[in-house]
C-alpha cells in the first residue's frame, strides 16, 4: 500500500477514535439512549470509512420514535418531495434516508435497529468508492438482476439499495451467510472492501516505527 497515502491518512485521522468520529457526525439526537444505539451500530465499521464520512463530511440526524424522517432539517427540499423506490413510496413511510446535499452528506434515521443504521450508513459509504468499485458492483447488480439473486427485495431497487443491503447484512453473522448462499460475488466484493478499510485503518492509527518514543 502506498506509504504517502497511509502517512498522509495518519495526519489527517489525528489520533481520533471511532467513537470521537461518529460522535462528531451526530447533529441531533433526541435523547442519549438513540446516541448509544448509533454508536453501537457504527462501531462495527472500519475507522477508515468512519474517518471519511465524518471528513466529508457527514451529519446524521438520529428520528425518535414516532417522529417523521421529514422533520429534519439536514434534508434537501427534493428529498422531502421525491417518490422513492418503485412503488413510489413518500419519505415519511422509510426508516431513514442518505441525501447528498452540495457540501455534505445528510443521513437520517431511525434508530429502532441496528440493521436499519447500518443500512443507511452502508449508502453513505458508497459516496467514496472508487470508480474501479463501482464498476464492479454493478457488473453484480446486473448479473443479479437477469438471475432475480437478491437477499431481500429492496436490494433489487437500485445499485445503492444493492450495495447497502449486503453491507449491512455482512455485520451479522446469519445474514452474512445469507448473502453468501444468495449472491456469493457480493459477499466477496463486500468482503474485500471491509477487509481493505480495516487494513488502512490499522495501518493509519499505529504509531509509525521511530516515531514511538521519540
Amino acid at each position: 500500500m502506498d506509504q504517502q497515502f497511509l502517512d498522509s491518512m495518519r495526519v489527517r485521522l489525528a489520533g481520533r477514535t471511532k467513537r470521537q468520529l461518529i460522535e462528531e457526525m451526530i447533529v441531533r439526537s433526541p435523547h442519549v439512549g438513540a446516541k448509544e444505539k448509533l454508536h453501537l451500530a457504527l462501531q462495527e465499521y472500519p475507522l477508515f470509512l468512519l474517518m471519511m464520512a465524518r471528513d466529508y463530511p457527514t451529519k446524521i440526524w438520529i428520528l425518535d420514535k414516532g417522529e417523521r424522517p421529514t422533520s429534519a432539517d439536514i434534508l434537501s427540499d427534493g428529498a422531502r418531495q421525491r417518490r422513492w423506490h418503485s412503488r413510489g413510496i413518500h419519505l415519511d413511510q422509510c426508516d431513514g434516508v442518505v441525501d447528498v446535499i452540495d457540501n455534505y452528506v445528510a443521513m437520517v434515521v431511525s434508530w429502532k435497529t441496528l440493521l436499519i443504521i447500518r443500512h443507511e450508513f452502508a449508502h453513505v459509504v458508497t459516496t467514496f468508492f472508487s470508480p474501479k468499485t463501482r464498476s464492479q458492483l454493478a457488473a453484480l447488480f446486473e448479473k443479479a438482476k437477469m438471475r432475480n439473486y437478491f437477499v431481500e427485495p429492496l436490494a433489487a431497487e437500485s445499485l445503492g439499495e444493492y450495495l447497502a443491503c449486503a453491507m449491512s447484512f455482512y455485520f451479522f453473522p446469519d445474514l452474512r451467510e445469507d448473502l453468501r448462499t444468495v449472491d456469493p460475488d457480493l459477499h466477496t466484493l463486500v468482503g474485500g472492501i471491509l477487509a481493505e478499510a480495516e487494513e488502512i485503518s490499522a495501518q493509519i492509527s499505529s504509531v509509525p516505527a521511530g516515531v514511538a518514543g521519540a
